[in-house]
């Protein structure tokens, strides 16, 4: 039996609520995160330590790894998309040693 239009629409209405709810709860995460990065590489730059930190990039993604190993997540997606946000991390922390480099 199919559901009536109007049950629907609040269906719909209320899981995209949840949806924007969770978007504006990742991306103040992010927020945060990106903020303890750049803390993060001004520390590497003031003590003259290389931004790129492969062995902790190894363990982070064994660590992810594990947290969505009983999930749907495809650990493809969640791989491609730490190395994003880890990329940009990195690129923060050399623009911070060039700029103490000053």
């Amino acid at each position: 039996m199919k559901k009536n239009k109007i049950n629907v629409d609040l269906l719909l209405k209320n899981e995209r609520s949840t949806i924007d709810r969770l978007d504006a709860i990742i991306i103040n995460a992010l927020i945060e995160r990106f903020s303890v990065t750049n803390r993060i590489g001004l520390i590497k730059a003031e003590n003259n330590i290389e931004p790129h930190d492969r062995e902790r990039e190894q363990e982070q993604v064994k660590t992810l790894e594990k947290l969505i190993e009983n999930s749907d997540l495809d650990k493809e997606f969640i791989v491609n998309l730490m190395k994003l946000i880890t990329t940009e991390s990195k690129k923060k922390h050399e623009q911070i040693k060039k700029e103490i480099g000053e």
